[in-house]
């Protein structure tokens, strides 16, 4: 979906559709070609502030264990208690119809970002 970052009422940046979108349509798939994962193994090595960059806009996804990061607005994702995204594991679904101009949300505990309070942090030498 095309899209643009901009100032956000949630939180700092957010993602926000250029085009209308129907409830149901795919709005974000994953692209191995394109997004990374990151062994959550190495995040231990990572200097404090790539490691917090991770943390806070990578999906943890824990039976992979890896921190997937997408290369696109994905990372600047707001939280939402009423997301206008569904998350559908390698893709996200429009949760209903998104006018023009709307900011894209998930629920963070369902995506699981662990850099926020939304979600619980498991040890990361579990996650590792």
């Amino acid at each position: 979906v095309t899209h643009y970052v901009t100032h956000s009422d949630i939180h700092g940046l957010g993602v926000f559709t250029r085009v209308p979108i129907r409830a149901g349509a795919t709005v974000w798939r994953h692209d191995p070609m394109f997004d990374v994962d990151i062994p959550a193994a190495t995040l231990a090595q990572f200097p404090e502030d790539l490691a917090q960059t991770v943390l806070h806009h990578a999906e943890y996804l824990p039976h992979l264990g890896v921190f997937r990061l997408g290369n696109d607005g994905d990372m600047f994702m707001n939280h939402s208690d009423d997301p206008s995204l569904i998350d559908r594991g390698a893709e996200m679904i429009a949760a209903r119809d998104l006018a023009a101009g709307s900011e894209l949300t998930c629920d963070y505990a369902q995506v699981r970002v662990l850099g926020f309070e939304h979600c619980a942090l498991p040890p990361l030498e579990a996650a590792a």
